[in-house]
Parts: structure tokens; sequence; C-alpha cells
């Protein structure tokens, strides 16, 4: 009997091993994160900005004002603004308009050395806030945006002292998806400036993203091979729809004369790919005017840490270069009329490539993976008070019997309970091994399930912080995969012992010997093994989807 029971044992060992490691390769996508082969090679590495013909003034020409004002943008909803402009300038001078991107609200608090810049050269601008009462992490509507954006666009174009037809726009990162609206549904519009565009996707863009981060913080490979999992995912149990808004489809209609800035060291954004596609997406539009322009900066053009920290400068010249393409471009310049290189600056090295689809495996939502994780951890905790509920009736029900048969004469009650051991040979209580075996299964498998989320929080943070230590998280992954190895352990021993009676009844040796398991099957006993059984198996689908098997 003990022969055919460590049978069966290593069997499901086996069977749940080579299951799970199915399952894992079934939910991953059919696509996977390449290096990039999209290359650009800058002409000069000198950033600086020139036109041949006559800019009427650069960073530092004028004294500059500034004056706070509110901007209706519905019935109900009303925001600040900061307007700089150039004390003395001529009254025909450009404007521009300036886009925030994510993480930032306030006009005061943003864009104050690039707006002051400009307005010492001579270019009145416009800082909004950013309208936060429809901005959320879960839902952003970037038509909308834009339509408010265009409100302060049409204030700009008719400030004091600007020419309508010389307004333009500055976005950064997030705001550049919504200039891109605007640029393809306003011909009003004079130039565009592209600070680290995302240009594709959120989803698209997230892919390389953290691809680029885990591999900084020294993720182990199998974590990183999951990117491709989590990013195909349906994130709309969340909201999140905006992670696949299409940009490209404004971007192809870009006629206005554009430049493009990217910081080299900005590991989030496909600052090739990027460029080259802006750029034949103009050409496509015969639009030649498209300047390029690479730093050695971070994500916003700062210098000093690859990080975006408070208080850094930015890069050497960015903000002269700003402010005399505008003046430039301004003045009339054509493709054909810049004294200096289109494409110039440090030579950027993109390493990943931007996924053309993002296409899910077997779990296509993030609401599935949270199922998996939820069910299954809720019936581990259902196994555990049904076993709390039937222990208080256990012991509700000797209480009882021992009210009823207190008085009673010694022999009679010892003879009675010879009696009953006689009728019953079997214990009606689990086993110590079975009780154990239940324990360990349920709660290592919630706690291996807490533990991969706690560990991809800890690789999230040190990746946004470009922190590296492999040595750690490669010794964390070891213990989660150990881990989940004991799960599946304890789970086909648990399984063995559910099977048990039916391995007593085929090998022929019941009533042989008393069989302690036999009663699990009765009543609430079988709804608890079931009920651990059913919740582990759940949890260990979601370990496979992390790659633990």
């Amino acid at each position: 009997m003990r022969i055919a029971f460590f049978c069966t044992y290593a069997i499901l060992t086996l069977a749940t091993f080579l299951v799970l490691g199915l399952i894992g390769t079934l939910m991953a996508p059919h696509w996977q994160i390449q290096k990039n082969t999209t290359r650009i090679t800058v002409q000069s590495k000198d950033t600086t900005i020139a036109s041949k013909l006559t800019v009427p003034a650069h960073e530092g020409t004028y004294q500059i004002r500034q004056t706070p004002i509110k901007i209706r943008l519905t019935a109900k909803v009303t925001v600040h603004a900061l307007v700089r402009e150039p004390i003395d300038a001529p009254a025909d001078r450009p404007a521009c308009l300036l886009m925030q991107g994510a993480g930032t609200g306030k006009s005061s608090e943003v864009f104050g050395d690039l707006a002051s810049s400009m307005a010492s050269a001579g270019i009145t601008t416009l800082v909004p806030d950013k309208r936060m009462d429809d901005y959320t992490m879960f839902h952003r509507n970037y038509v909308s945006m834009a339509h408010d954006y265009g409100t302060s666009f049409d204030i700009l174009k008719r400030w004091p002292g600007v020419d309508a037809q010389k307004v333009g726009l500055y976005a950064e990162s997030e705001g550049t998806w919504i200039s891109s609206i605007m640029t393809a549904q306003r011909k009003d519009i004079a130039f565009t400036i592209l600070t680290s565009p995302p240009v594709y996707s959120g989803r698209q863009q997230m892919a390389i993203a953290a691809t680029s981060y885990f591999k900084t913080a020294g993720a182990p490979l199998a974590l990183t091979r999951d990117i491709p999992k989590l990013t195909a995912l349906n994130f709309s149990v969340l909201g999140l729809d905006y992670a696949d808004f299409d940009s490209l489809n404004y971007i192809s209609h870009l006629t206005q004369p554009t430049l493009i800035n990217y910081g080299t060291r900005d590991l989030s954004m496909p600052i090739e790919q990027g460029a080259v596609t802006i750029l034949a997406k103009a050409k496509a539009n015969n639009n030649q005017n498209v300047t390029v322009r690479y730093y050695d900066a971070n994500h916003q053009m700062r210098i000093g840490d690859n990080m975006a920290l408070p208080r850094l400068p930015l890069a050497t010249g960015y903000t002269q270069n700003l402010d005399d393409w505008i003046n430039g471009i301004a003045s009339g310049t054509s493709a054909q009329d810049w004294k200096t290189p289109m494409i110039a600056g440090s030579q950027p090295n993109q390493l990943y490539a931007v996924p053309p689809r993002t296409t899910a495996g077997l779990i296509t939502s993030l609401g599935q993976l949270f199922a998996l994780m939820l069910f299954g951890t809720g019936l581990c905790v259902i196994a555990f008070l049904l076993g709390v509920l039937r222990s208080i009736g256990k012991s509700i029900r000797r209480s009882i019997r021992r009210q009823r048969n207190k008085g009673q004469h010694l022999q009679s009650q010892t003879r009675m309970q010879s009696s009953m051991q006689a009728q019953v040979p079997v214990s009606t209580n689990f086993s110590r091994p079975l009780i154990a075996s239940m324990w360990i299964t349920g709660l290592l498998s919630i706690a291996s399930t807490l533990g991969i989320l706690g560990y991809v929080i800890v690789v999230v943070s040190q990746a946004l912080t470009l922190q590296q230590d492999t040595k750690f998280l490669s010794l964390l992954w070891i213990v989660l995969r150990v881990a989940s190895i004991v799960v599946i352990l304890a789970f086909s021993w648990l399984c063995t012992q559910f099977l048990n009676p039916l391995l007593v009844r085929l090998t022929g040796s019941e009533g042989n010997e008393p069989d302690e398991i036999s009663h699990v099957f009765n009543g609430l006993q079988r709804i608890i093994m079931l009920c651990v059984l059913c919740g582990s198996a759940l949890l260990m689908g979601s370990l496979a989807f992390w790659g633990l098997y």
C-alpha cells in the first residue's frame, strides 16, 4: 500500500510540474522585446541651432513681465495660468503655449526656466494649469485635454503684441500626445516642439521602458520576460483606456515645422525609433522642416542624474536652442534655410525596439489575473473558516455528550465507549500529517503569491529609481522559486491523501488496516480538502504567470 501511495505521489508531483510549466508557456504572448535595429546618425555633436535668416533676438535680450491669469475652460472649470512676455519687444512677436507631461499640474511649478528664457528672447509664453478634475491615474481623455489646451491657445493668439500667425506649441512627454491631436486638427498652429515624445501608444512604450528599467535594476531574466505578459493585459478593470491611445494616427497629419528633442540617457522613450517615425510621417506630408536634437540628458532634458529629480539644471544650450529655433521659424526659416544640421547632438543608442503588436497570451486581462489570486486565496480562507467551525461544532457536541453522560455509572460508560469503538474503527478527525499538509499547502500558496507581488513591487521601485542590486534580487528570486516548488510538493502530497481511499480499494487492501483518511470524504471534511486543493491550484496558476515554474 505504501508503495502505491508514494508512486502516486511521484506521478502527481511530476504531472503538476509539467502542467504548470505548460500553463506558464501558454500564458506568455507570442512576442518578446527585441533589440533595437532602427538607427539614426547625428550629423554633428554640436546641438546649436542657427538660421541663415536674420533672427530678431536671442536669450537674455529682454527683461520679462509675468502676469497670472485665469482661463475658463467650461462653465464650472477655471484654471490658473502664467503669461511671461518680453518688455518693449516688437508688437509682431511669436508666442508659445507650453504643455505639461505626466506628474505635474500647477503652472507655478513647471516650465519656469523654459518660459522665462523664451520671454527673454522676445517670445510670449503661456503656461496653464493642467485640468485635474477629469485627469487621474486610471482615466485620461487626451482629446478632451487637447480641446482645453485649445482654449488656452486661442487666448495666447489674442494676447497683446503677439502675431497670431506665429503661435506654436511646446510639449513634453505625455503632453506630446495631446499636442499631436492639436496639430492634426488645427492648421493655425505655426510650429510644434516635441520633447521626449513617446510617439507610440503607452502600452508599446511601457514595454521597452519596463524592460530597460528592469535590466538596469538587475532583475532576473525570468521576471524581465514577464514584461510582455503584463503590458499585453487588458487593464479595463482599472480603466487605463489611455494606454492604447494611438498617437500615430495624429502624427500622420504633421505639417507644421517641428523640433524633436530627446535625452540620450532616457531609458523610457524610443529615442531613435520615435525620431525616425516622426521624420517619416512628416515627409509623407511633404514636411521637410523637422529638426532633431539629442542631448546628453535625462527624460526631462536635465543633467546631473538619470532620474527626473527636482532642481537639476537643464542640458547645456537647451533653452538657447529652443529660443533660436522658434525665432528662426517665426522669421520664415524653411528646411533649406538652416545653417546647422537637421539632426545633431549626442549619438543616441536605443537598446530595445518598440513591439509592433502587444497581443496577450492565455491570460488576456488584469481582471483574470486578479481573479486567479483572489479566488485562490478566498478558497483557502474558506477552508480555514470551515475548519474552525468544524472544531467549534465538535467541541459543542463533546460538551453535550458530557452533560448527557453525567451521573451515569463509570462502568456502564466504559462499556458504551468500548461498544462505540468496536462499531467505529475509523477516527472522525483529520490526522496530524493531513492537517499539516493542508496548512502548508494553503498558507505557502498564499505566502508565495504575496511574495511574488511584493517582489515585483521591489523590482519596480528599484527600477524607477535606477538602483541596481542584482545579487539581492537574484537571492530573493531563488527563495521564491524554492517556495513555489515546496508548494507543488505539498499540493501533490495533499492530492495523494485525497486519493488514498481510492488507492485502498484499487489495491484490495481495504479492511486490512484502519483507514484514518476514509472519513475525509464525508461531509464537511471533503469540502475543506477540496477548498484547499482548488484554492492552491488557482494560486499556483498565478505563480506560473510570473514564470516561477
